[in-house]
């Protein structure tokens, strides 16, 4: 129930308990912990990746009040936002279950069925409708290996590995959470109605810096190293980051065909932005001024000394020379594993 309360089981949980929502929402834990989740949704931060509290009750009860707080805000960039949020960080819990029956489970809830498959390296077979109905959602859609003319399929099911059962699960939570936070609410509780008021001003005021973050984020969908995750976090927070760290984000962005014009918006948040100089820099590492070289980020080695590195121990990070190779790397080692 603390990693999946969307199931009615953590629904009829809180309904024993004989809570009102106004009561649960009077409960600093519970609704700090709400903050939480919707915080995680517009800023750069490894939130689905954490472990759910180790206090389950209020991990289970943050769940409803943050999805009443995301549709009293009545914004649909923070509720697709904020369900992909969640979402993500439940396919990290789903991934990580050595028990197939809680797949089957969670499945269940959306009315698939599931059966074992003994056909190497698929672990599992869904119906083809399920499988198209979330293979051409999201990012999804534009890869090929998820296009049904290149899936094996029998006798009406699709043969999937247990990672990609897991991915489509995540869509169709991402759009069941979607569709929570889109239902009409009445009669907020005035204790409620604070709370949706200073997360609308949160957000309202990240806002315009998203859409240029969306596109960053979604490029390589977050496999991107540790240390350029830490340097966009920090930039959308508004931190210094050093000439070192801004060459390297910089750097490292334009090779993943980030525009100049998106990375220099990036840029806008921090306390020293100006937006000429800003422009010279990022158009010089581009190529497009100067020597009309194009830079590629400083290897490793280098980023270690500078103290740009954090997190040298990566099972990745210790195979690879420059962060552009990390994306490649993963996707290499995720395949030799399935």
């Amino acid at each position: 129930m603390a990693k999946y309360p969307f199931l009615p089981q953590a629904k009829q949980h809180i309904a024993e308990l004989d809570v009102s929502v106004e009561e649960l929402g009077s409960l600093k834990s519970v609704v700090d912990r709400a903050s939480e989740r919707i915080a995680a949704t517009y800023a750069f931060e490894e939130y689905y990746h954490q472990e759910p509290s180790k206090k389950l009750e209020v991990e289970i009860a943050s769940f409803p009040v943050a999805v009443l707080v995301v549709a009293g805000v009545k914004d649909s960039t923070l509720a697709e936002r904020y369900a992909l949020s969640e979402a993500k960080r439940m396919y990290e819990y789903l991934l990580s279950e050595k028990n197939d029956e809680i797949i089957t489970r969670v499945a269940g809830f959306f009315e698939w069925t599931i059966n074992p498959s003994r056909e190497m390296p698929y672990s599992h077979s869904i119906h083809f409708v399920n499988y198209v109905t979330n293979a051409t959602r999201g990012r999804l859609v534009h890869a090929p290996e998820w296009k049904l003319v290149n899936r094996r399929l029998h006798k009406g099911r699709v043969y999937v590995t247990k990672k990609e059962v897991c991915r489509l699960l995540q869509e169709e939570i991402r759009k069941h959470i979607e569709n929570r936070t889109g239902e009409k609410i009445v009669g907020i509780p005035p204790i409620i109605q604070e709370l949706i008021d200073e997360i609308k001003a949160e957000f309202l005021k990240r806002k315009p810096h998203l859409a240029e973050f969306d596109q960053i984020v979604l490029a390589e969908e977050s496999e991107y190293p540790p240390c350029v995750k830490n340097l966009l976090d920090r930039t959308i927070k508004g931190q210094h980051l050093s000439h070192v760290e801004r060459l390297t984000l910089v750097t490292y962005l334009l090779h993943q065909g980030v525009s100049t014009n998106g990375i220099i918006n990036l840029f806008a948040n921090v306390a020293d932005f100006k937006a000429d100089k800003t422009r010279y820099q990022v158009e010089h590492l581009a190529g497009q001024r100067g020597s009309m070289t194009v830079y590629k980020p400083y290897n490793c080695g280098t980023l270690q000394t500078h103290g740009v590195c954090v997190n040298p121990n990566d099972p990745v990070c210790r195979t690879i020379r420059n962060p552009l190779r990390y994306h490649l790397r993963k996707k290499s080692l995720e395949k030799k594993t399935q």
